[in-house]
C-alpha cells in the first residue's frame, strides 16, 4: 500500500501551528523537523559523544512531514495554509508544499522513532510502542494518538500535564473538554482523580480517547460532542487544552460546572493572545493563580 508524504517549509514559530493543520487533515505521523531544536539541546546538560558536522549548520526552514492516503486531496490543506499566512501574528515562511508516494509500512514505522517518554513530575507519558521500566514512584501514561491530538509532545500538553500533576492530590472528579486522545483524562486517573469525563467533538477523538483510556486500564467516560454534552453537575478540575477562542467563549460554561475553590487548567493560547484571554477569564470570577510559557504557547491555572 502506498500513502502521501506531505512536506510543509515553514518557521520555528509556526511549526506547530501547521502540525496541527495536518493532524487536521487527517496526517499520520505528523514530525516537525526543526534546527533550532537541536541547538537547544546543544545548550542544555545532554553530554555529546559526537555530533555530525552538518547538523550544526543553522537552517531557517522548517519542516513540518505528515502522511495522508494517496489518493487524499490537497484542496482542504491548501485552504487551512492560506488561512494560516493571511491570519498568523508571526512570520510563516513559504508554506509551500511538496509530496512523495512512499511505502506505508516503512512510514508507519519511521515515524515512530520521532516519540520518546516525556516527564511531568510523577507523570511519565511513553509511546506504547516503547519498551519502558519505570523507576520507584513513576506513575506511566500509555499512549497511541493515532490522528488525534495529544502525545504529551506538544508545549500546550505539556503545559496541562504539568500542572494536572500538581493539582491533583486524590479522589477528584474531573472532566477534559476538547479531550483529543484522551492524554490528560487518563493521566489525572492514574495519578489519583476517582473519576474522568472527556468530550470531543471530533469522533476519531473520541475512538482514540476510549482506546487510550483502556490502554491504561482507567474508566473514562468518553462523549462526542461540547462539555454541555459531556458534563455531569460540577468538576474539581476542568481541563481544556483547545484554542484562545474557544476558551473565551466557553467561560461561563467552565464556571457553571466547576466546584467553588475548583481548578481550571486551561492551555493552547498563542502568547499574543494572552492579555485578552486573562481579561475574559479573569471577569468570569475567576482567579489566576498560576501561569506557564512554553515556547509559543501559554497555559493556566485558575481558582
Amino acid at each position: 500500500m502506498k500513502v502521501k508524504q506531505i512536506t510543509v517549509y515553514t518557521t520555528t514559530a509556526a511549526g506547530e501551528l501547521v502540525a496541527d493543520i495536518l493532524f487536521d487533515i487527517g496526517c499520520e505521523g505528523v514530525t516537525i523537523y526543526d534546527s533550532s531544536d537541536f541547538a537547544a539541546l546543544l545548550s542544555s546538560d545532554v553530554i555529546w559523544d559526537y555530533v555530525d558536522e552538518s547538523a550544526l549548520k543553522p537552517d531557517p526552514v522548517v519542516r513540518v512531514v505528515g502522511c495522508v492516503a494517496e489518493e487524499e486531496s490537497l484542496t482542504r490543506l491548501n485552504e487551512l495554509l492560506d488561512n494560516l499566512k493571511k491570519n498568523c501574528p508571526f512570520e510563516t515562511g513559504s508554506l509551500e508544499i511538496s509530496c512523495n508516494v512512499v511505502d506505508a509500512d516503512r512510514w508507519a514505522e519511521e515515524w515512530k522513532k520521532y516519540y520518546a517518554p516525556q516527564h511531568y513530575g510523577r507523570l511519565t507519558v511513553v509511546p506504547e510502542w516503547i519498551d519502558y521500566k519505570p523507576k520507584e514512584g513513576e506513575i506511566i501514561v500509555k499512549m497511541d494518538p493515532g490522528m488525534a491530538f495529544g502525545t504529551g509532545e506538544h508545549e500546550s500538553t505539556r503545559i496541562c500535564l504539568t500542572l494536572l500533576e500538581q493539582v491533583i492530590k486524590g479522589g477528584e472528579r474531573v472532566i477534559d473538554v476538547g479531550c483529543g486522545s484522551g492524554i490528560l483524562a487518563a493521566a489525572a486517573l492514574k495519578a489519583g482523580a476517582s473519576h474522568a469525563d472527556a468530550c470531543d467533538i471530533d469522533p476519531v477523538a473520541v475512538k482514540a480517547a476510549v482506546e487510550n483510556a483502556a490502554r491504561n486500564g482507567v474508566d473514562v467516560r468518553v462523549v462526542q460532542g461540547s462539555i454541555d454534552d459531556c458534563a455531569r453537575g460540577e468538576y474539581d478540575v476542568i481541563l481544556a487544552n483547545i484554542t484562545a477562542d474557544v476558551l473565551i467563549a466557553m467561560k461561563e460554561k467552565f464556571k457553571r460546572h466547576i466546584k467553588e475553590g475548583g481548578a481550571l487548567i486551561m492551555s493552547g493560547v498563542i502568547n499574543s493572545r494572552t492579555s485578552q484571554v486573562e481579561e475574559e477569564i479573569s471577569s468570569a470570577g475567576f482567579t489566576l493563580e498560576k501561569k506557564m510559557i512554553d515556547g509559543e504557547w501559554t497555559g493556566y491555572l485558575w481558582r
